[in-house]
């Protein structure tokens, strides 16, 4: 077997382990540390858009299986994924929350519908143009003078660090970006208030803080 071919056939079986739900928030539970750094992006970077009212709504934009659903009140929270099989997955273990089947890059919500917008670990599994698109979509539902987090996976450079190198090498996500190619991406839709990098687990990642245009 070429060393090709083992490496196609692991992004295989990663794939699969993948498509499992419960399967999948197990191996990011460990990878990512136990999502300490998650907690620090909430800490910070969300700590003015955590709703306190009902009247503000959020939108977790690849919500995947509910991860964050939990931090927001129900009756504010709105979570679309592309994955039927994460969204399912989601409403078993968060029935009072709503999630939704959608295409991120034509949502189906009006303008100026939410105050606030997240989007964590979905743009690097797009190209340029569908994340883009997401973008642009992103702002349209966004109120003015509301807030959005973006967070994503980039490149594992550093030598003590080889677990999350190879984990970002059979990563679902082709097009794991650099900060400055995010940038690229959200600086035509948004205004960006904050830039920093982190690392949850073995996993890095940089987290944007922006605002509508």
């Amino acid at each position: 077997m070429t060393k090709d071919h083992r490496s196609s056939t692991m992004e295989l079986f990663v794939r699969w382990l993948a498509s499992i739900p419960s399967v999948f928030d197990g191996l990011r539970w460990i990878l990512e540390g136990g999502y300490r750094g998650h907690e620090s992006v909430f800490r910070i970077e969300l700590s003015n858009a955590v709703v306190s009212e009902t009247s503000q709504r959020v939108l977790d934009i690849g919500c995947g299986t509910g991860l964050h659903a939990p931090r927001f009140k129900a009756d504010c929270y709105r979570g679309v994924d592309l994955s039927d099989r994460y969204v399912q997955a989601a409403r078993r273990k968060y029935p009072a929350h709503q999630f939704d089947v959608g295409d991120a890059r034509k949502l189906v919500f009006g303008d100026d519908s939410f105050q606030t917008i997240l989007i964590s670990g979905l743009l690097h599994h797009l190209n340029d143009e569908d994340a883009l698109a997401v973008l642009r979509e992103a702002a349209r539902v966004l109120k003015p003078g509301g807030s959005i987090v973006i967070w994503e996976d980039i490149p594992t450079t550093s030598l003590w660090n080889p677990v999350g190198a190879m984990i970002h090498r059979l990563d679902q996500g082709d097009w794991i970006r650099t900060p400055d190619q995010y940038r690229q991406l959200i600086e035509p839709s948004f205004c960006i208030e904050s830039e920093r990098t982190f690392r949850s687990g073995f996993m890095d990642y940089v987290v944007f803080l922006a605002r509508p245009k």
